[in-house]
């Protein structure tokens, strides 16, 4: 019996194609080695993705911005998850002066805190603050003070409940998901969808008790799509391309505004420089409308500059 796993396998474990279980390979969601010319997986490797304990180490932590070898320069990323930043790292390795990046997708407070402890040349974030009525810029100012910052918005994107096809449960608003027997799963502590869960929870009154499942995190919106899609849970809330490209059902909830933040120092670099020349350009924002629920009318455009 082989102690590893072909991508066939794997993909049929997860119930999903072979091509979506490369993507998320490449991606650095699932760890994958090579066997010859054959890609390989750890069943236990497996396993801890399917329950959501998969931890994927990200080793580039020097407070100072990299440059690999061949003098290629580095962006560190540490925020919220949104299949849109991958899009844009890859374009940016792919520029004519190349970019490469570290990627970790740990949520938008945690992204946050790594700017501020210089862990991190760039975040994500998509927080809601109720009290300004507007996204992200309150909370760089709070996690972030007495430093030039600066916010430029990557996206606006549509979030909602990702579902089997069909919607067999019929889930169609927030309190559906406190149904009996409808199995959920979350996003992790500090992450945008999680607060933004939360809040709707406080202002209704509702115990996360009365959700079965409150307390499984997933880290990214593919994860949770790939968790309803191989029947380990009904629902989750994420964006809708993630449930499109497993083919997955999609009941949108809220609209979102979704920015990357990096510290001043950082927006003098010709790095930074570089990945605002691609969030404009049009190809970029080709790339993004090819994709549905998502509206690029403020792509590229800086809402904070201090």
């Amino acid at each position: 019996m082989s102690l590893t796993l072909t991508a066939a396998e794997a993909a049929k474990i997860l119930k999903i194609s072979k091509y979506t279980f490369y993507e998320l390979v490449k991606r650095g969601e699932i760890p994958a080695h090579h066997i010859g010319r054959q890609l390989r997986i750890d069943p236990a490797v497996l396993e801890q993705y399917l329950h959501g304990t998969l931890s994927v180490k990200n080793n580039t932590t020097p407070s100072i911005m990299p440059s690999y070898p061949s003098g290629l320069r580095v962006l560190r990323f540490i925020g919220s998850h949104d299949p849109v930043v991958e899009l844009l790292f890859e374009f940016l390795r792919h520029a004519k002066t190349p970019v490469e990046s570290s990627i970790s997708f740990k949520g938008s407070m945690d992204g946050l805190i790594a700017l501020y402890r210089q862990e991190a040349d760039v975040s994500g974030v998509h927080l809601w603050d109720n009290v300004s009525k507007d996204y992200n810029i309150s909370y760089v100012q709070h996690v972030i003070p007495d430093e030039s910052a600066c916010i430029i918005n990557l996206v606006q994107r549509e979030q909602g409940f990702i579902v089997a096809p069909a919607n067999p449960l019929h889930l169609h608003a927030w309190e559906d998901i406190t149904k009996e027997g409808v199995r959920f799963i979350n996003r992790q502590k500090g992450s945008g969808t999680r607060l933004r869960l939360d809040a709707y929870l406080q202002a209704e009154n509702i115990s996360h008790q009365q959700i079965l499942g409150y307390t499984n995190e997933e880290t990214t919106h593919s994860g949770v799509a790939c968790l309803v899609a191989n029947g380990q849970a009904d629902v989750g809330i994420g964006v809708k391309a993630a449930a499109q490209r497993l083919g997955l059902g999609f009941v949108p909830l809220f609209q979102e505004r979704y920015d990357l933040v990096c510290l001043g120092q950082t927006a003098k670099t010709p790095a930074w420089q570089q990945l605002v020349g691609i969030l404009r350009s049009p190809g970029f924002i080709q790339a993004i409308n090819q994709q549905d629920g998502y509206d690029t009318s403020l792509t590229g455009k800086i809402l904070l500059n201090s």
